[in-house]
């Protein structure tokens, strides 16, 4: 296999999510429900009775991961807890560096050398699904509470041709981080509910050097969820593009209104990067900005001088819309370990543990059981809660990328004055069908 050949596009991929994930903790959002690739012909066994693994004597377990440092301290721990209660377990912990990133997981596919567990973001599970590099789970899951009790939103995302192919770990959903104390002083009691009140409350905080919002167009983290609240959808079954369609044309033109009308945005938000919108709302110099529950740790390990908000998504013509992302562990096909792998990952995302990541971290929950814990019950994590009625999964497809990159292009156009909503959309369009039909 060529990698330039790839429809993955791994390099540009991951070099586009190593800037977010390592140096600022950016799971990017998107949305859609599609159905693509190739039959799950050997994605791993369905049975579990067929899983490698299972002896009695020493086993050592090769998990890779792309954490962040807070998450590797504590995977770590959590690592030598399991390995004292498990003394025949061995794991070899491998944190990919930021360098190879872009090269490691795919070359390990092309050499047969991949280890047994992967730790990883979207699309990891469908670049691996289709080259049928992973285990099938369901039957290893059965009688599991955790089965139950993590949100449906996150077991649609690991699951490839029918079969789950990851347990999830993490679920990052597109909110809106504010700044209650500007709030407040600009005469905003409460955060908006509907693009009205956005606009409104917008124009409200945007005086001098500050303004209601900021953001970074990048394509499916600004752009998808205005789309799903207009009315509208990434692509229909068959990987035909629907987002250039009147919703999608009404969701960018309101952006473009918020930039160009409105004027509530810095003169120069188009050529922001996610640093550059996270820097201004900790400055205090935009009342809100489209994040994620990463935020909460982010700024209080940063001593934020004004206090944190966390609001839903405003409801469009259409309703509510955002989007949801889930980071997951997936079994390799290739792994000689599958069964143990499988025990260990259920151990990390335990009732107990997934409990006590959640909270350490302050990451929203996945599961019912950590959703009622008490520090989870508090109003700032509420918005998350509420979203689950509306949240839309990521497209399941290995093309992703080329997609936001189509998308983020449109929108710059747009803003720009390069080419009206419309034309830039069909542009956007006709790339975003090559890719995912490819």
């Amino acid at each position: 296999m060529s990698m330039d050949k790839d429809p993955f596009d791994v390099k540009s991929y991951l070099s586009h999510q190593v800037t977010r994930r390592d140096a600022l903790r950016v799971i990017t959002a998107t949305a859609g429900t599609l159905v693509v690739g190739s039959a799950l012909d050997a994605c791993g066994s369905s049975s579990s009775s067929a899983l490698s693994g299972g002896s009695s004597g020493p086993v050592t377990l090769q998990f890779w991961d792309t954490f962040s440092s807070a998450e590797i301290t504590l995977l770590h721990q959590l690592g030598a807890e399991y390995t004292r209660q498990n003394p025949n377990v061995k794991i070899n912990f491998f944190e990919i560096p930021q360098a190879q990133r872009p090269t490691k997981i795919p070359t390990a596919v092309q050499t047969n050398s991949l280890p047994d567990i992967i730790r990883a973001d979207y699309p990891y599970q469908y670049y691996l699904g289709t080259r049928n590099k992973l285990v099938a789970l369901e039957d290893s899951l059965k009688g599991w509470d955790m089965r139950d009790a993590i949100y449906d939103v996150c077991w649609k995302e690991v699951t490839y041709q029918g079969h789950i192919v990851g347990i999830p770990q993490d679920k990052f959903t597109g909110i809106f981080c504010y700044n209650q104390d500007k709030f407040a002083k600009d005469g905003v009691d409460q955060f908006p509910t509907t693009w009205d009140e956005f606009t409104a409350a917008s124009q409200k905080m945007t005086h001098g050097d500050e303004y209601g919002l900021g953001f970074y167009p990048d394509g499916g983290q600004l752009f998808i969820p205005f789309l799903l609240q207009a009315g509208g959808k990434i692509a229909d079954s068959n990987m035909n593009p629907l987002f250039n369609q009147d919703p999608g044309v009404m969701a960018l033109q309101y952006i473009v209104d918020l930039v160009k009308k409105y004027k509530v945005t810095p003169p120069d938000v188009t050529g922001w990067q996610y640093a550059n919108a996270d820097d201004a709302l900790k400055g205090g110099k935009v009342g809100m900005v489209q994040f994620g529950s990463w935020i909460i740790g982010n700024y209080r390990d940063a001593n934020v001088t004004w206090k944190l908000g966390i609001g839903m998504m405003p409801k469009g013509p259409a309703g509510g819309g955002t989007t949801s992302s889930t980071t997951m562990y997936m079994v390799t096909a290739d792994s000689q370990h599958q069964k143990e792998s499988i025990d260990l990952i259920k151990w990390i995302v335990s009732k107990q543990n997934a409990l006590r990541w959640a909270k350490t971290l302050d990451h929203e929950p996945i599961d019912k059981f950590t959703a009622a814990d008490a520090h989870f019950t508090t109003p700032l994590f509420e918005p998350f809660k509420s979203s689950l009625a509306f949240a839309s999964t990521l497209p399941p497809t290995p093309a992703w990328n080329a997609v936001n990159d189509a998308l983020t292009q449109a929108v710059q156009k747009a803003l720009l004055g390069k080419a009206p909503p419309k034309a830039a959309l069909d542009e956007a369009a006709a790339t975003a069908k090559s890719a995912m039909q490819s």
